[in-house]
Formats: structure tokens, C-alpha cells, sequence
């Protein structure tokens, strides 16, 4: 009995050191750090310690009120509400935030007081991420963004899927395109990652991010490229040649000028690319891209590649370029009109470390060529939704990938597949296409600035 208790009392956590409490929680959640604070006073007052908020993620504490109020209108209800939910973030980070913060994701609770608390009271302040800043936040002062940010993610203009009760389809829309507006802020010299969703790329954009030499990742999805940002595109490229990643996906382009000049200068001085996304352009510019696949990544240091929904590729040119980047390990393809079976054998000859592939939306692929898919020894996702590929070609190439562990099929095929291989491969995850790409495109197709 004595050695029972001895037991009991040993495994008591009040007997740890404030060092001990300290170290664990390091390792919850922002979520699990606010209920902890009400076992008791040690703990409240452990939990005011700096060391413990190095990531503080406001949008696990808010996430309701952002799924339930923000998208539903613009009422003065909901305009109190968000105002509230903004002055308890501030709150929050006035008595958590200090130097010792490195991360913030505040969503869509911001405000020009937070920026200014952040930017005077977080000196090690390195990622911050902010959310729909354009359509609920338009008098937000981006200058008030502290200075040595490494990684800006900023999403101004969000693309909402919604569900129409009298047609089962999936409907996407984007908001009023009238209400984007230039993106320009102070310079950040030790900027490393710049994520805009929804900006229009001015000139004093190019002309700030040219300060920022250490940056090695721009993603600009969703952005506008106006026709007076080609000269200073064009020079900022000339700058920063030690850029590893590039993200254009579901760009516009004001003129077929402004996108020949932007992938020329990515081509011409992005020598070191590992990744690039070039799918889904805005408006759909059916050009000739084999001057882009000519030149870009000479030294095949390219590691992924999407060209999702592009058109005007030829067979010939794609094949040089696989030949040539034959280090890929992620390649998006999907309703690319260029891929079939004499694609799939370049890639499947070249891409030997090939890890992920989505073919989804290629139809021009026989059962044959599809077969050769099955040589991909190190691959391990698979996305061959919407393909006229019979089942038993399906399962061959399934049963065959050693590595395979995600496969995306069309909901015709789903059912099958799962409970032919749910006992040969129970670790295999299988998932339906949710999105209708072809719609997506469409959508995009027929929309206006």
C-alpha cells in the first residue's frame, strides 16, 4: 500500500518545477493555453511568461464568429461585432505579445491600434499573416506593418465558394473587383516570403520589394498586373535573382504585353527556381508559352511545377523541358489540353523522383499511356479525376505505385476502388475531387475586371 501511494504522489504534477510547467506548455495550442489559465493561480500566472508565446494564433479563438458573421453582409450588427472581437484581439495581445513573439495570425480581426501595438511592442515579430483586409478592413494603414517582417501573407480579396439550393453545382464568385486597390507599403530589408491574394501590383510595390534582398519566395496569387507596373516588373527581377519561388496562379493581365514582359523577366532572371505556378491565368490568355519553358530554370534546379489549365503548350517543347528538370517532384497538370500519352511517357522517362502528379481533367490519355504510370516508383499522390480511364487500368496502376499513400478519383469510381483496395492497402488514403476545376475555369473565363 505504501508503495502505491509513493507512486501516486510522484506522478502528481504539482511537484514539477515552474521549468517543467513551463516546457509543456510550450506545446499546446493557443486554445489550450487560454482554459489552462483557469486551473489555478500558478498556472494564470505561469502562463503570463513571454516564453510560451513565441506563435499566437488569434483566428482558434474566433474561428466561429469569422465562419458565422464575416461572410453573411455588411449590417451594422455585424460591423459592432467584429469591432468588439477586434478590441478583445487587442486586448489579448497587449497582455501575451512581447519581445519574444516570432508569429501572429490575426485573420480578419486587425485594426491600425493592433498594427501599432505590434510594430512598437514585438521587435522579433517575424511572420504576421492577415486576412480580407480589402473588403472588411478598407482604412487599414499596411505602412503601420513593422519593418523586420521575414514573412508577409496578406489576403485582400478572397474567392468564395458557395452553394446554390436549386442547383446542386458548385457556384464561385469573387468580390467587386472595383475595390482592389494598389498594394504599397514601407520597405522591408530582411523580407524573405511575400504572399499578396487579391492585390494590384503597383509600380512603388516593385520599387519597395527591391530593398528586399534576401527574399526567395513571391507568391502573388489573384493579383492584378496593370499595364504600367512592365518597366518596373522587369527591373525588380533584375534585382532579386535569388528568388527560389514564384506563384502566378489565377493572375490578370491588363494586356497580352504585361504578360509576355512578366514571364520573359522571370524566364530571363530567376535562374535558381525550385518552384513555379503558372495555372489558371486571368483572363484566359491562350498564348504560346514555349518561349517561357525554353528559357526558364536552365539549370533544372526546378523541384515543382503547376500549369493547371493552360493552353498553346506544345507537345515538343514540354518534353525538352522535363528532359532538362528531370529533379521534379511535384507536377500539376490538370485539364492541360497538352498531356497525352506521348506527355506521359516524357515523364515518366525524365521525372524519376516524381512524388505527386494530378492529371485530373485529361482526356486525352488512353488506357495504355495511363498504364505507364505505374513505372513511378517513388510515387505518392495521385490526382486522375474526370478521366476516361477504365477501372481496371485504375486499379493496375494503384496496385503497382509502392509509395503510393493519396489517390483523387471522380466520385464514378470512388465507391469501387474503395472496397477493392480498402484490404490489400489500408493505409491508402482515397478522397473524391470536391471541386469541378472545368467550372472554375469557366467561371473565370467569362468574368471582367
Amino acid at each position: 500500500m505504501g508503495l502505491i501511494e509513493s507512486r501516486y504522489e510522484c506522478s502528481r504534477i504539482d511537484v514539477l518545477t515552474d521549468d517543467d510547467l513551463l516546457k509543456i506548455f510550450s506545446y499546446l495550442n493557443l486554445r489550450e493555453k487560454v482554459l489552462f489559465r483557469r486551473v489555478c493561480r500558478r498556472w494564470a500566472q505561469l502562463l503570463k511568461d513571454p516564453s510560451i508565446w513565441k506563435c499566437i494564433d488569434i483566428t482558434v479563438l474566433y474561428k466561429r464568429l469569422a465562419d458565422k458573421y464575416l461572410w453573411t453582409g455588411e449590417s451594422l450588427e455585424n460591423q459592432q461585432r467584429l469591432k468588439e472581437r477586434e478590441a478583445a484581439a487587442l486586448n489579448f495581445l497587449q497582455t501575451y505579445a512581447g519581445y519574444s513573439t516570432r508569429y501572429i495570425n490575426l485573420g480578419e480581426l486587425v485594426n491600425n491600434e493592433i498594427l501599432f501595438y505590434l510594430r512598437e511592442s514585438c521587435p522579433n515579430l517575424s511572420c504576421i499573416k492577415l486576412t480580407k483586409l480589402i473588403s472588411k478592413h478598407p482604412n487599414i494603414k499596411l505602412t503601420l506593418l513593422p519593418c523586420n517582417l521575414k514573412v508577409i501573407c496578406l489576403r485582400l480579396v478572397c474567392f468564395r465558394e458557395v452553394r446554390d439550393r436549386n442547383i446542386s453545382k458548385k457556384l464561385f464568385w469573387v468580390r467587386n473587383s472595383s475595390r482592389i486597390t494598389p498594394f504599397a507599403a514601407e520597405p522591408f530589408p530582411y523580407l524573405q516570403k511575400l504572399c499578396l491574394d487579391g492585390a494590384t501590383i503597383s509600380s512603388d510595390l516593385c520599387k519597395q520589394l527591391i530593398e528586399s534582398k534576401e527574399l526567395d519566395s513571391l507568391k502573388l496569387q489573384s493579383c492584378v498586373f496593370p499595364t504600367s507596373v512592365r518597366k518596373d516588373f522587369e527591373t525588380l527581377t533584375t534585382r532579386l535573382r535569388n528568388v527560389k519561388v514564384i506563384d502566378l496562379a489565377f493572375c490578370r493581365f491588363y494586356t497580352k504585353s504585361v504578360f509576355d514582359v512578366v514571364l520573359r523577366s522571370i524566364a530571363a532572371n530567376f535562374c535558381h527556381l525550385e518552384s513555379c505556378g503558372l495555372h489558371c491565368f486571368q483572363p484566359s490568355i491562350h498564348v504560346d508559352l514555349d518561349e517561357f519553358l525554353n528559357f526558364v530554370s536552365p539549370t533544372g534546379s526546378l523541384k515543382r511545377l503547376h500549369l493547371s489549365g493552360l493552353q498553346g503548350i506544345t507537345p515538343g517543347v514540354l518534353n525538352k523541358f522535363m528532359k532538362r528538370n528531370q529533379n521534379i517532384e511535384i507536377l500539376h497538370l490538370r485539364f492541360c489540353n497538352v498531356v497525352n500519352d506521348e506527355t506521359l511517357r516524357s515523364v515518366v522517362t525524365n521525372l524519376l523522383y516524381l512524388k505527386e502528379l494530378k492529371l485530373s481533367g485529361c482526356k486525352d490519355i488512353t488506357k495504355n499511356g495511363f498504364r505507364q504510370i505505374a513505372n513511378l516508383s517513388s510515387l505518392q499522390v495521385l490526382d486522375i479525376a474526370e478521366m476516361i480511364v477504365a477501372l481496371e487500368a485504375i486499379l493496375y496502376v494503384i496496385r503497382s505505385l509502392p509509395c503510393i499513400r493519396h489517390v483523387i478519383l471522380s466520385t464514378n469510381v470512388y465507391r469501387v476502388c474503395t472496397k477493392v483496395l480498402r484490404k490489400e492497402l489500408p493505409k491508402l488514403l482515397i478522397s473524391i475531387a470536391r471541386l469541378d476545376y472545368q467550372e472554375y475555369l469557366e467561371h473565370f473565363k467569362n468574368s471582367t475586371l
